[in-house]
């Protein structure tokens, strides 16, 4: 892979009740869903520290939040911490407002400037297991760009040698449109493009039940 070390990029939310898996509040109630959140940040880092005892990788574990939270101390020896920016931080970037998009682009870009060839993977993607990172990592050798659809019509995995600002930009992030609006930018980018077996996300309370019966 033109010799590049790759990079996970791990976006991230400190675990604090009522600010993560806001969706399942209701019916799970705050800290139920903050364990549920918990159990998935637990389940990324394990897939990722298998991985890396096998391959050459580097992690980077972007928080937006309490970078001192304790749910991220057992990361401290396999990943490299990175606080995600706030709105005054990225006057520089014309990305539009501050939201998922430009948090992945910053992301997206550092990985790059430090020639590492960057893949942003879902906190909350139960299927993104070390087969199937292994599985993304092949592909990669031989294609341009790298995506998982997720059932809910967003991704769950993407990874790329260059930036490509489109794929970032006029986005209706977290709704069932995503996946479409990317693939419609990657094709009209005529690059070699991998889609990757179909994932899941954790966001209803249905997810939840199903998360519980497959770990």
């Amino acid at each position: 892979m033109e010799n590049k070390a790759i990079e996970w990029i791990v976006l991230s939310k400190a675990p604090i009740p009522g600010l993560v898996k806001t969706r399942l509040i209701p019916e799970l109630g705050e800290h139920n869903a903050c364990d549920i959140y918990g159990q998935l940040l637990t389940r990324l880092e394990n897939t990722l520290r298998e991985l890396r005892s096998t391959k050459k990788t580097h992690i980077a574990l972007w928080i937006a939040g309490d970078c001192e939270h304790e749910a991220f101390r057992s990361w401290a020896d396999i990943a490299t911490v990175y606080k995600q920016p706030a709105p005054d931080d990225v006057s520089s970037i014309d990305l539009g407002d501050i939201g998922l998009g430009v948090r992945m682009a910053i992301a997206v870009k550092s990985a790059l400037s430090r020639g590492r060839i960057p893949i942003l993977v879902g906190v909350d993607v139960p299927n993104l297991d070390t087969p199937y990172l292994s599985d993304c990592l092949q592909q990669l050798e031989s294609h341009d760009l790298v995506i998982s659809p997720a059932e809910d019509g967003g991704y769950g995995l993407l990874g790329m040698k260059q930036f490509y600002t489109e794929l970032f930009e006029n986005k209706l992030w977290g709704t069932d449109s995503v996946f479409a609006e990317t693939q419609r930018d990657i094709q009209s980018l005529e690059i070699s493009a991998k889609y990757l077996p179909q994932v899941w996300d954790v966001d209803e309370p249905e997810d939840v039940a199903r998360w519980l019966t497959e770990k």
